[in-house]
């Protein structure tokens, strides 16, 4: 399968996707701090910001305004064949509605088969195509985010990518088959696993880790022989971790989780 990363917040390492990829969402925002450490690409420098490379961000459209001409569509796409870094607009070939296949040109090109309201999300390649779903684009702005029941706004690297994505539960890991239950922006998202790197192992991105782990930055861990490593999700209920210095600690501040997110926690050294 081809897949590329997507970048998330400091606790955290990024995401690794497929067809291109997100970049981190600032740390805070509700995440305790030890969790603050990275969902973000690891090849970080010792500063740990991003994982897309310092370029301008220019821009043809606005994906929140979808301010192209008629016939066409305000994407996310790259250059280069890395990370998603910008958008364009590109002309609408399809008629695929928001639930419904469809087919990816690539992240270059950037093109698929969804009508005007959604773009191609989720991608693998199948017998040498790229099959994705149609997802919609967020409406309202990045300050108030509208998207359907049971979806949330993904948004992420530097506001190129804003899709409605199906929202979950990190300790249920109940994702559509070949995705799984991560943070990704501010809220758990399913979305696609790339690598399945187990607990304990060097990750790069927040989709690399098996279902039910995390890339968390070295610093939170006991034993981590790279810049982020895969960590478990825990029930603060019932706590259970199975590496050796490592406590379930809330992952969000005190007060701030989200309703059903109460009992989340994330292995991490105690304190």
């Amino acid at each position: 399968m081809m897949r590329t990363k997507l970048v998330t917040p400091l606790l955290f390492s990024a995401l690794s996707c497929l067809g291109g990829c997100i970049e981190k969402p600032a740390p805070g925002d509700g995440v305790a701090d030890a969790t603050e450490t990275g969902l973000v690409e690891t090849s970080t420098t010792d500063e740990g910001n991003n994982f897309v490379p310092d370029m301008p961000i220019e821009s043809q459209c606005d994906p929140w305004a979808q301010d192209c001409p008629e016939g066409e569509k305000c994407v996310p796409y790259s250059e280069n064949g890395g990370p998603w870094h910008r958008n364009k607009c590109v002309p609408v070939l399809g008629e695929g509605q928001p639930g419904d296949s469809c087919t990816y040109d690539g992240i270059t090109s950037a093109t698929d088969s969804c009508g005007a309201g959604s773009h191609c999300w989720d991608v693998q390649e199948v017998e040498g195509e790229l099959i994705g779903v149609c997802t919609s684009f967020c409406e309202g702005n990045p300050d108030n985010p509208i998207c359907g029941p049971d979806t949330s706004c993904l948004m992420a690297n530097e506001g190129s990518i804003n899709l409605c994505v199906a929202t979950c539960d990190p300790l249920l890991q109940a994702c559509d088959e070949n995705l799984a239950c991560y943070w990704s922006n501010n809220d758990f998202n399913c979305i696609f696993t790339t690598d399945n790197i187990g607990e304990g192992e060097s990750c790069g991105f927040i989709n690399d880790c098996v279902a039910g782990n995390f890339c968390a930055l070295s610093e939170v861990l006991p034993d981590c022989d790279g810049g982020s490593c895969c960590t478990a999700y825990c029930d603060l209920v019932d706590p259970v971790c199975n590496v050796e210095g490592t406590e379930c600690a809330s992952f969000f501040d005190e007060g701030l989780a989200a309703p059903g997110y109460e009992d989340v926690g994330v292995c991490i050294m105690p304190g």
